[in-house]
């Protein structure tokens, strides 16, 4: 595998199957970052990445502020609802 190139792997479906890979690039820094602290984790890097990935989706300060900077398309703006993500005036899905 490629140098700050990971295959972030999203628990899914059945039994933990893995279902959608997302291919993420980092600089030599941040993966430099990555191997330390999965080092210290015990972990496979891709599976912090995967971990980091998730625990960040699920806070909605972290989600709030991504798409305060980022977010422009107002009608696409996300809310978390007990854990779910809720488009804005689409409660239903």
């Amino acid at each position: 595998m490629e140098r700050g190139c990971l295959k972030v792997i999203e628990k899914k479906g059945l039994g933990g199957k893995k279902v959608h890979r997302v291919n993420v690039s980092l600089t030599n820094k941040v993966s430099s970052k990555l191997n330390r602290l999965a080092i210290a984790c015990n972990m496979k890097p891709t599976t912090l990445a995967g971990l980091l990935i998730e625990k960040s989706l699920g806070n909605a300060q972290l989600v709030n502020a991504l798409q305060k900077v980022y977010c422009t398309q107002f009608a696409y703006k996300i809310f978390i609802v007990n854990g779910e993500y809720v488009l804005r005036g689409r409660e239903d899905i």
